[in-house]
């Protein structure tokens, strides 16, 4: 795995074909994952190949589920505001948070604030949630002095690297979220819902099919099922769509997990939908999936990283020095 992933990283876009404004590549002659697109010339303005050729970008954005916009100069908050325009939808407030983020523009946030030595595990954006962002776009102000990858992982690879019995386990039950929000400990429940009103968390919970229970003076507890594997809305794809491994307690890593005395207390958990554990072999199982379908590459300044959220998963590298990736959602 790392020799393929050191590889990607060192590897130059291999190009397989052009149109008369862009080319189109791959990072690798192995893989086909992201389409990598380019100017054939400079000034050309990305929104305006968009616009141009809007059927032929969704068509390729369903068939590769991401694509990489190299050379653009999208290298400020206002160039990325304008590119993402082009799309006519408002981007999407991040609601039930389960990380902190920063706007720097409307519904425009800085990607996940998270300790810079640490990675942050593969996941698709609220896959959690009973509603979500089907794109996700990241956009590179200025990448890491060192490292600082955005990890990416074909959900449709997740699904087939797994063993049948564990495919089968999760199509049939679904994943079963528990989520303990308390002072102290993650966000306080008026960041995760955007909110200071009880009622409008509660009456929130009741739209989205979570039980809630409020104990002592802030502490939230939630639970809810949802599925852990779906058919793509576009492409009928057998796709891996969930938060199982990302929240799992076998996913937290060993310092992380006996720093709580009590299981109950951890800010996530999964198990299956029944309520039966997830076992800390088919959380590994999961990790190993979701490296062997994961392609990394280094940022370059006004990269554009626009992903089918439901066909691929992200996350983050440790990396060193000033690094300002942001992302929006619709």
């Amino acid at each position: 795995m790392q020799n393929r992933l050191s590889k990607l990283i060192n590897t130059q876009a291999q190009n397989v074909t052009s149109t008369s404004r862009v080319n189109f590549s791959f990072l690798s002659e192995e893989i086909s994952y992201p389409l990598v697109v380019s100017a054939k010339s400079p000034g050309l303005i990305l929104s305006e190949w968009v616009s141009e050729n809007r059927e032929e970008f969704n068509q390729k954005l369903k068939l590769h589920g991401a694509i990489l916009m190299r050379g653009f100069k999208i290298d400020t908050v206002e160039k990325f505001q304008n590119f993402i325009k082009v799309f006519d939808v408002a981007p999407l407030e991040y609601k039930q948070r389960s990380s902190p983020r920063f706007e720097v523009a409307r519904n425009i946030y800085h990607s996940t604030t998270y300790p810079q030595d640490q990675h942050i595990n593969m996941h698709s954006e609220n896959s959690y949630a009973f509603n979500w962002g089907r794109n996700i776009v990241f956009c590179c102000i200025q990448p890491a002095e060192e490292l600082g990858e955005t990890p990416i992982a074909d959900n449709r690879l997740v699904v087939k690297y797994l063993s049948e019995s564990t495919r089968k386990n999760f199509l049939n039950k679904g994943v079963k979220y528990i989520r303990n929000i308390s002072p102290g400990i993650g966000l306080p429940w008026e960041e995760v819902f955007q909110t200071k009103e009880r009622k409008v968390v509660e009456e929130e919970c009741v739209k989205s099919g979570m039980d809630y229970r409020w104990e002592e003076e802030n502490r939230l507890v939630l639970s809810w099922n949802n599925k852990a594997i779906y058919n793509h809305p576009d492409t009928n794809e057998q796709i891996w769509f969930n938060h199982a491994f990302f929240f799992n307690k076998y996913a937290l890593g060993d310092d992380a997990f006996n720093s709580f005395e009590n299981e109950d207390d951890l800010p996530f958990n999964t198990y299956y939908g029944d309520g039966s554990e997830i076992t800390k072999a088919e959380i590994e199982e999961i990790r190993l999936a979701y490296a062997k379908a994961t392609v990394m590459f280094p940022w370059i300044k006004g990269d554009v990283l626009f992903l089918d959220n439901m066909m691929s998963a992200h996350g983050r590298s440790p990396y060193k020095g000033d690094r300002e990736i942001i992302v929006s959602m619709f």
